[in-house]
């Protein structure tokens, strides 16, 4: 059931790459799938894209193909509701036909007949297996774990990172560690599952829709990348890239923290810590994915505006290769002179409960601290811990 689970998820990723590389493709057509919902945290506009809703549900409607009646146990950012300019409600779905999904898709971009019928035809074509699925030798290591399908849900971002999505830059600035501070390279497709007895994610899918643009096709090419941590079982396709990375980066004495700009605690906070310097990117998915790949040793956060939807796939591929992403403030309460990475296992993000928080029942609150096996990671986690601490830094 595992390799089944795995092989499902990287199929509707799969999907919703391609469909938001269609999207981008067609300049004059994404322009009329674009709705702005109002202004981030970090003053940028955010958008609702009839990209990001229909993504999702055509991930959902993939997996639901795999697993009938699984779709009720499908969760992600957006819900499938639009408004067009005429101010008609329409809740966008996949018909069981390329012409009945059309012409549902019209309705929101107001007749238009070309775009929906694109995106209609992504939506039902068929995916086939790519150079980026497991390998054999993966898929039986996949088939010896026991995972129970009627205990497992998803959490989905169609597109995280959609501000960086829609201003389209493709060759944004790049700092240390050749991490991208903003442009298309931030922008990823995440696809979690995780316990709904535990709450803890157990298979991770994260695709880059835009890795790469291929010449003189003007293409873009994908990057996947998939890890499971289930009871005792870690698989993952990261692995040579994580131990290559940090192979690379063994000569260097100081610390990378990934973050953001408007984050001003942590700002504060980074110079505190002896040779940290701090890597600026756009995407939790993608900065989560820095740490993963070994680019960067942390991604700290201090506020409460990242989701479950936001963490769910990375945290799996973060576990599978012996890290974790765990809620910052309550993993300060861990920092003393016997600390160790393990010790943060309580504070792990969990995923199947919602937090107190009315107006965003499912953000994680209290911050987010992702770390990987390295020395230098976990050394740079205690210090992180260690000064946060010392600043009282949730303490207004």
């Amino acid at each position: 059931m595992a390799e089944k689970l795995l092989l499902g998820m990287l199929k509707a990723g799969q999907k919703a790459t391609k469909i938001a590389q269609l999207c981008r493709a067609e300049k004059d057509l994404f322009e009329i799938l674009v709705q702005e919902k109002g202004r981030l945290k970090s003053n940028d506009l955010d958008f609702k894209t009839l990209a990001d809703v229909f993504i999702q549900q055509v991930a959902k409607s993939e997996l639901e193909k795999e697993f009938p009646g699984i779709g009720k146990r499908v969760y992600g950012e957006e819900n499938n509701e639009f408004t067009n300019t005429l101010g008609e409600t329409i809740f966008v779905k996949v018909e069981k036909t390329v012409e009945q999904t059309a012409e549902l898709l019209a309705k929101v971009v107001d007749g238009n007949k070309s775009a929906p019928r694109l995106l209609a035809q992504a939506a039902h074509d068929n995916v086939e297996a790519t150079s980026i699925y497991p390998t054999s030798d993966e898929l039986k290591l996949v088939g010896e774990c026991e995972i129970n399908i009627d205990q497992v849900a998803f959490w989905i971002d169609p597109i995280d990172g959609t501000s960086q999505y829609v201003k389209g830059i493709e060759d944004g600035p790049v700092n240390c560690n050749h991490v991208h501070a903003k442009g298309l390279h931030c922008v990823t497709v995440l696809i979690g599952a995780y316990d709904i007895m535990t709450g803890l994610p157990i298979v991770g899918v994260v695709y880059q829709p835009f890795y790469k643009k291929m010449e003189p096709s003007g293409c873009w090419k994908e990057m996947c990348y998939w890890g499971i941590c289930h009871n005792e079982k870690r698989i993952t396709n990261c692995q040579h890239i994580f131990e290559s990375n940090i192979e690379k980066r063994s000569n260097s004495s100081g610390y990378s923290v990934v973050s953001s700009t408007h984050d001003q605690l942590i700002c504060n906070l980074i110079p505190k810590i002896p040779n940290a310097q701090v890597c600026v990117a756009s995407g939790a998915g993608y900065k989560s994915l820095c740490v993963i790949l070994g680019l960067v040793d942390v991604f700290v956060y201090s506020d409460d505006a990242c989701y479950k939807w936001d963490t769910c796939a990375t945290q799996a591929i973060s576990m599978a290769l012996g890290g974790n992403i765990v809620t910052l403030k309550k993993a300060m309460k861990c920092s003393n002179n016997n600390f160790h990475c393990d010790s943060l296992h309580p504070t792990q993000v969990k995923y199947k409960d919602q937090n107190p928080t009315p107006a965003c029942p499912w953000a994680n609150v209290g911050g987010l601290l992702v770390f990987n096996r390295s020395p230098r990671s976990k050394e740079c986690t205690k210090k992180i811990l260690e000064v946060a601490s010392e600043m009282h830094l949730f303490e207004k």
